[in-house]
């Protein structure tokens, strides 16, 4: 057929190479830290155990003023190197390596696509037998827009820069050095700027690698061609807070912050595992589960006292590993040892309680397809999109769960292989989490502690008021020859076996009760009973358990009581409005039962207790026992 020429002489290329880079430059990068662990990702894969970040300033007028600004930015590895042909294809888009389970790398992308995100000139040095016969290539996005060049320059014989060798502490006989230049989409200014915005997130994203000391990453940012103070060697951040020796603040920088979460497996607490079949292969999907150990968000927990200075009253999540927390708030997903996304969508995003819960989604990346992962490793599509899924909502009329999937499996939807796992995630294991938190901080809240114990007191003063005029109940007879001892324990495996608080609450719940002499106690507990409300019977104590699952929690108590401090005056009333029908309609639910019941003998014993409660309530809210 001949060659495809133009009139003038040009091919018919369907896009010119410069406007394919320039196109590229724009390709997803959420900010340097990201394109920089593009270039990590290939150090590791080279098998480095040693990776050096270099971030070079220069000075530069501003007004009146001298400031400094980042020119250079480079990496540097004790990796295998490259001989001259993998060097060349490696700055070559999409052409990769070939498809090998054991990389990191994807799509062959990373080291061309990441640098021109931030630069328009990318060097590459890369030696197999000593950095003085190291070989060069490179390229520049003003070359490739002249047209000067269409190929990626062969690569040339060019010893390792002095600056360079001057600058590494781990210079190795084999290696790879790749430099950044003209940087014209650099995110920060200043090296040290630079770098500290990047620590959170290499932290986090090879935090695995670190932990089993498998590679060191040194930070280092540079002034007049040395290395200034600010150096400094990446640490894990954990947003499973399991690791000891870490970046989240004292007193939890060398010890966890966190418990694993059980999800049923005792052999391994913490994790469970979800086998996923894809192109007739059986894979695994590890799921790691874990939440605030209770000093993270207590004062009171007996040997893990809060560091000095720090008020004991004080919100955890306003404190230094709080806040730490709260920048590490979602599901993280692991691909390869290597973190993906910390994927904040599966938050509620107003609720302060989600930093103190940890999910992590680990598989391999043969399962790229099914979680939908893009080529620049910073996200996992078909996962993020099923954030929130309802299943029901998406089914038609009358359809049963497994209709559905045998429908999205003939439709051939991609979401097919995930949903099993996101239903467990979103109707399980966060729920069950949350409900968990929200237990380990029972009676801590200042405001709400004081009116529960104003309530217990009052409850207390009637109790005793009314044992004492000799209407004595049961819990007045299990007292009769009960030590403290023995209350003490009755109460602490009532509060942490039926109720599910944890220990140190429990505890401490049961130590303040003892104290202060109280006979009763409020607590709100998930029932798997259709009741709004139980009680627990116990020597010496009349414990009340408002099922938090009854939708009267949701619409009554909580209304009442979870009120925001920057609540203003219209929604204070329309929370008291609420409560007010909420109310009413709880006793129209009385009325329509008495209403329902047959025979009439019936109906007459339950009126009798209606008018009996009214007697107690009156005793216990006006303390008047009357005709009681």
């Amino acid at each position: 057929m001949g060659d495809s020429v133009t009139s003038d002489g040009s091919n018919y290329r369907i896009v010119s190479p410069s406007l394919t880079v320039k196109a590229m430059r724009d390709s997803g990068y959420k900010n340097t830290a990201y394109a920089l662990a593009e270039l990590i990702d290939n150090s590791i894969d080279a098998k480095a155990t040693l990776v050096e970040v270099f971030a070079c300033e220069k000075p530069v007028k501003v007004s009146a003023r001298t400031s400094h600004r980042v020119e250079t930015i480079a990496v540097l590895d004790n990796g295998h190197g490259m001989e001259p042909p993998q060097l060349r294809r490696a700055l070559k888009y999409g052409d990769g390596q070939g498809a090998d389970p054991g990389r990191i790398g994807r799509f062959g992308m990373g080291l061309p696509n990441s640098s021109m995100s931030q630069c328009t000139r990318l060097d590459v040095w890369s030696w197999t037998n000593g950095p003085g016969n190291a070989m060069h290539t490179h390229l520049d996005l003003m070359e490739i827009e002249e047209g000067s060049i269409d190929d990626v320059p062969e690569p040339t014989h060019d010893p390792l820069p002095d600056e360079w060798r001057d600058l590494s502490e781990g210079l190795s006989d084999t290696g790879t050095l790749v430099v950044w230049t003209n940087l014209d989409k650099v995110n920060w200014y200043g090296a040290a700027a630079t770098l500290k915005n990047t620590a959170d997130l290499i932290g986090r994203v090879y935090r695995h690698y670190l932990h089993a000391g498998r590679v060191d990453i040194r930070m280092a940012p540079v002034r007049d061609g040395k290395v200034t103070d600010g150096e400094y060697y990446a640490v894990p951040n954990d947003p499973l807070y399991m690791m000891a020796h870490t970046s989240t603040p004292e007193p939890f920088s060398d010890k966890p912050m966190f418990m694993p979460f059980s999800m049923g497996s005792e052999s391994e607490p913490g994790v469970t595992r979800f086998p996923v079949i894809h192109e007739g292969k059986k894979h695994n999907i590890t799921v790691r589960a874990s939440i605030a150990r209770p000093e993270a968000r207590r004062a009171d927990v007996e040997d893990h006292p809060w560091p000095d200075g720090v008020s004991r009253t004080a919100d955890p999540g306003g404190l230094p590993w709080g806040k730490h927390a709260d920048r590490n708030i979602g599901i993280s997903l692991v691909r390869q040892g290597r973190e993906l996304d910390l994927d904040s969508s599966w938050a509620i995003g107003y609720n302060p309680t989600e930093r103190w819960w940890g999910i992590e989604v680990e598989f391999p990346p043969e399962l790229d397809p099914i979680f939908g992962v893009t080529n620049n490793k910073q996200s996992a599509t078909i996962f993020s999109s099923l954030a929130h899924f309802k299943w029901k909502a998406h089914a038609e009329a009358g359809e049963s769960f497994k209709g559905f999937k045998e429908r999205l499996a003939e439709l051939g939807d991609p979401r097919l292989p995930l949903i099993d796992l996101v239903l467990y995630l979103e109707e399980k294991l966060l729920p069950a989490m949350r409900r968990q938190l929200k237990q380990q901080t029972v009676g801590t809240r200042k405001t709400k502690k004081r009116h529960d114990e104003d309530v217990a007191s009052r409850a207390t003063d009637a109790v005793k008021r009314r044992s004492e005029e000799g209407y004595t109940g049961k819990t007045d007879e299990l007292e009769e020859g009960a030590t403290t001892e023995t209350k003490r324990q009755e109460q602490v495996d009532a509060l942490t076996q039926r109720h599910h608080l944890d220990e140190d609450t429990a505890q401490s719940m049961v130590e303040e009760a003892l104290e202060k002499d109280l006979r009763a106690r409020w607590i709100s507990s998930f029932q798997d009973t259709s009741a709004f409300f139980s009680i627990d019977l116990m020597a010496g104590m009349l414990q009340v358990i408002f099922n938090e699952k009854h939708p009267l929690h949701s619409q009554l108590i909580t209304v009442l009581e979870d009120v925001p401090e920057d609540a203003d005056a219209d929604e204070l009333r329309d929370r008291l409005n609420q409560a007010a029908e909420t109310f009413k309609l709880l006793l129209f639910s009385w009325a329509r039962m008495e209403d329902e019941t047959y025979p009439d003998r019936e109906r007459e014993r339950i009126a009798d207790a209606r008018r009996e409660w009214g007697r107690y309530a009156r005793d216990f809210v006006d303390g008047k026992a009357g005709d009681a």
